[in-house]
């Protein structure tokens, strides 16, 4: 579960070529704890996943990304708390 209902959000890109500017981002303000097991399946899913034509499908190499930490470029960073959103409507199920 989310820890936190606080979150920051902004449009990006894809941290691995083509790196297409299509992503929102959302970052919760608070660590989130995960499992060895959990870990290590993400790690696996990140560095070795192979599609159905045998190929490696990520650019990782060496457990690190591909990619540096890019500049915002004036994109707008929102940080978003209970304020921002109403109650749900009476028949949400």
């Amino acid at each position: 579960l989310v820890p936190s209902i606080h979150f920051y959000s902004y449009d990006g890109s894809l941290t691995e070529p083509p790196c297409s500017e299509f992503v929102s981002w959302f970052i919760t303000d608070q660590p989130m704890s995960m499992s060895y097991s959990q870990l290590d399946q993400l790690k696996n899913i990140l560095f070795n996943h192979v599609n159905p034509r045998c190929e490696r499908t990520s650019v990782h190499h060496r457990e690190s990304v591909a990619r540096p930490i890019q500049d915002t470029f004036g994109r707008p960073v929102w940080r978003c708390t209970e304020t921002d959103f109403g109650p749900d409507p009476p028949d949400y199920v």
